[in-house]
């Protein structure tokens, strides 16, 4: 198990490897966060960049955070080698200013930041194999999805397109799996877009295993 699936199973990564921090109630251990490559924090409260509570740590591949209070991610160069990025309930999170400076991510996935407006940073990911924005302040058009050549997923549940043109995703040459929510201003339906895209790619799907909306993969699935 790690960072390459969809879903991580936490109790299958060595105890030595994995640090669990909620900041609300306990001090970070430095010690152990700069050691290993996975790290779950909650409640990391910042005062100048969103990341200066943190220490440098070149181990660091996933990075999970929950109700931090952060308004951008200057200071995420802090871990050269992060490769996942999950951000969850971060409601103040308004930019994405700093992501820019991650150039080994492939993986970023955004939860429930409403003040969110997507900008040129997240235009540098030109690694970024999965992009899920999830309940996310409305995206002008789907035009940005060109800028990733090795796009594999995304999902945009509760953010909406303001355009209604969902053609930029069948067009990606790369994207096969997607996930958003119908809206009545949108050129195309779920089932129709997740059709298309089965026909487009068939044969590739022999690896992947579905389970109702979550799809269970390894990225190097894709790679040829």
């Amino acid at each position: 198990m790690d960072w390459r699936y969809n879903t991580i199973w936490f109790d299958q990564i060595d105890k030595l490897n994995f640090y669990r921090g909620n900041l609300k109630e306990e001090k970070l251990d430095l010690e152990t966060f700069e050691k290993v490559e996975y790290s779950v924090l909650w409640h990391l409260k910042t005062k100048q960049e969103s990341f200066d509570k943190l220490p440098i740590s070149e181990n660091l591949r996933y990075l999970e955070l929950n109700l931090a209070n952060m308004k951008e991610l200057n200071g995420l160069n802090r871990f050269p080698n992060l490769k996942r990025l999950e951000i969850h309930y971060c409601t103040k999170l308004e930019s994405l200013e700093g992501i820019q400076n991650v150039t080994k991510l492939e993986f970023l996935h955004i939860n429930q930041s409403k003040k969110l407006n997507i900008s040129e940073h997240l235009l540098k990911l030109k690694d970024i194999k999965v992009l899920c924005l999830n309940s996310c302040g409305g995206l002008p058009n789907l035009d940005f999805l060109s800028n990733f050549k090795k796009l594999i997923d995304f999902r945009f549940v509760n953010t909406k397109i303001e355009s209604g043109d969902l053609r930029p995703i069948i067009e990606h040459p790369t994207i096969r799996t997607v996930g958003f929510l119908n809206k009545r201003h949108y050129n195309m339906k779920d089932e129709q877009v997740e059709n298309i895209l089965k026909e487009k790619f068939k044969g590739d799907y022999k690896d992947i295993i579905s389970k109702g909306d979550s799809v269970t993969y390894k990225y190097q699935t894709y790679e040829k």
